[in-house]
């Protein structure tokens, strides 16, 4: 079954299109695993405490997440001289992106950047829709050879990359549900980022 194109077929316009889709949306948050989020959430907590850094990689919209997820750590959760968080996300840096997918290949913009900025103790997090994004699935491995903690997030069955990573976010969906699984890449973005930066003694107004 593909739920987005049957809720499209079934809905008489778009009122009845969107409330099915925000309800949607609640039966699949209704089945995340809160507790393996809340394991996500204390690896991410000892990174700030220990300097760790942390690496947020993904494609496409999720990429646009991965960055969201900088600002609200590096930037947004940071409070006067407290330890604060080392976050990067590999895609920002275009240049880089696009000498390696020139000069090796697309599926190695991850790894390369990962082998040689990683360190035994720093953390990757790793959002794929399908779970199966060969780049996703070659950075997490380097990841992994370089002795880093590896999160990874995804939809649909899950992939490769739930079965890679020591922590693994299942979101599960059809086929074709790219916009609520990134919808929910965005929602648990803001939910661990805020709660994050209320543990750190920053509230979240002005």
């Amino acid at each position: 079954m593909n739920f987005m194109a049957e809720l499209f077929k079934e809905s008489a316009d778009f009122s009845t299109y969107g409330i099915g889709y925000f309800r949607r949306l609640a039966e699949l948050f209704i089945q995340v695993d809160l507790a393996e989020v809340g394991r996500a959430v204390d690896v991410l907590d000892k990174a700030r405490a220990e300097g760790a850094a942390i690496y947020f990689i993904a494609n496409g919209g999720s990429a646009a997440i991965a960055s969201h997820w900088v600002n609200d750590l590096l930037v947004g959760a940071q409070l006067g001289d407290n330890p604060g968080f080392r976050a990067y996300c590999p895609t920002d840096n275009s240049s880089s992106v696009t000498a390696i997918g020139n000069d090796s290949c697309f599926e190695n913009i991850f790894a390369a950047q990962l082998r040689v900025q990683l360190k035994p103790g720093d953390v990757v997090y790793a959002m794929s829709v399908s779970g199966n994004s060969e780049n996703i699935i070659r950075g997490v491995q380097a990841a992994i050879d370089k002795g880093a903690t590896t999160i990874g997030v995804a939809g649909m069955t899950g992939g490769r990359l739930l079965s890679l990573c020591d922590i693994g976010i299942h979101l599960p969906s059809t086929s074709d549900e790219y916009g609520p699984v990134e919808d929910m890449f965005s929602v648990l973005e803001h939910l661990i980022a805020g709660y994050l930066t209320m543990k750190g003694g920053k509230m979240m107004y002005h």
